[in-house]
């Protein structure tokens, strides 16, 4: 029974393209993106790609594919764990990096 399970979730559009990849802050430097200070990479199938937080458990979406499945992956509004740039009063930090190395392991 556990395999037919574990089969059928691989299969499900919503399974994982590539095991989470851990990430932090130390590793980023003033270009870490996120209110919290180590997570989780995730990349779903359709190259959804995602955040969580190492100590909550929470996850973010951190594309328009990642969004498009919010509902069904459980994930909350990046916006409540965005860092707020020190550099540019009103503006957010990039997760244009962080974004790039989860699309790298979609693939």
């Amino acid at each position: 029974m556990r395999k037919i399970l574990l089969g059928l979730l691989l299969a499900s559009p919503l399974a994982l393209a590539a095991p989470p990849k851990l990430i932090d802050a130390e590793t980023y430097g003033e270009d870490w993106p996120f209110t919290f200070d180590e997570g989780h990479l995730h990349c779903f199938a359709g190259q959804a790609v995602a955040v969580s937080d190492a100590e909550s458990g929470r996850m973010y979406a951190l594309n328009g594919q990642a969004k498009a499945k919010a509902g069904a992956l459980g994930l909350e509004p990046l916006a409540a764990v965005w860092r707020d740039d020190p550099a540019i009063k009103g503006a957010k930090v990039s997760v244009g990096q962080v974004l790039e190395d989860g699309l790298a392991r979609c693939r």
